[in-house]
């Protein structure tokens, strides 16, 4: 099923590679968006010396993490963003007439271009983050792989619940996956600054903190090994709700075909 999955892929990159400038244009502004970020980051700390006690380098790790689980999300599972077109086109139909997994073929149609350059940011920051803050080892490096497939992970789940909202509603178009998505993105910062009530948002109703943050909390030395574990279960936890809520939302699924 893998090399089924990453054929699929190859085959849509081809695709848009008959097409240069176009190919070219989306990677360029996935580098161009995350470069206004990172220099975001960048002007602050002339001005701030650290923000709720972090460093700037802990700040590139957190936005690394965030950008790098959002390429893989967009090259990788990008079809999440096209299901409710799908469904209002009547083409989920065939999907579910095929003897292959609904989610798996959700998870493997399309590949978002703007994604190469995303995750090319991303990995940049990480970059940039652990070696500004003298924290390049073996072992912080096969954390921080670990750490940006777990945010992927998470990426894809609350990406997939937002989708989701399409099967209960009733034939009207819905912004949910962007309304989550865009709450997603105050986690590019530390959740610390937040009030409480946002704090409890990021991390356990969009939890969008266990992409960056926590990660980062971790990177710092911040009780490793319970925080560790937390993130592996949240990650678990959430793809498995994202799965049910995706088979409960065929059950309730109604054809829009014509």
């Amino acid at each position: 099923m893998l090399k089924i999955f990453f054929q699929f892929k190859a085959q849509y990159i081809k695709t848009q590679m008959e097409y240069p400038v176009n190919f070219w244009m989306m990677v360029f502004s996935g580098i161009l968006m995350r470069t206004l970020m990172m220099g975001i980051v960048f002007v602050l700390y002339r001005n701030i010396p650290d923000i709720a006690g972090w460093r700037e380098g802990e700040l590139y790790l957190i936005l690394g993490f965030m950008c790098a689980s959002e390429g893989l999300t967009s090259i990788f599972v990008d079809g999440i963003w096209h299901l409710p077109a799908l469904v209002f086109r009547g083409e989920f139909d065939v999907m579910l007439a095929r003897p292959i997994s609904p989610l798996y073929q959700i998870l493997s149609y399309e590949i978002g271009l703007q994604g190469i350059g995303v995750l090319i940011m991303g990995i940049l920051n990480i970059g940039v983050g652990l070696v500004s803050l003298d924290w390049v080892s073996p072992l912080s490096i096969f954390l921080c792989m670990i750490f940006t497939l777990t945010g992927t992970a998470i990426r894809l789940s609350y990406n997939l619940i937002g989708a989701c909202s399409v099967f209960w509603s009733k034939g009207e178009q819905t912004n949910a996956t962007f309304l989550i998505y865009s709450v997603g993105e105050y986690a590019k910062y530390p959740v610390t600054i937040y009030p409480g009530w946002m704090q409890f948002v990021l991390l356990f109703v969009i939890p969008a903190g266990f992409v960056g943050f926590v990660p980062a909390l971790i990177l710092r030395g911040e009780h490793i090994f319970l925080y560790t574990l937390i993130v592996f279960a949240a990650t678990g936890l959430y793809f498995l709700l994202a799965k049910t809520i995706f088979y409960r939302g065929i059950q309730k699924y109604e054809s829009m075909g014509m």
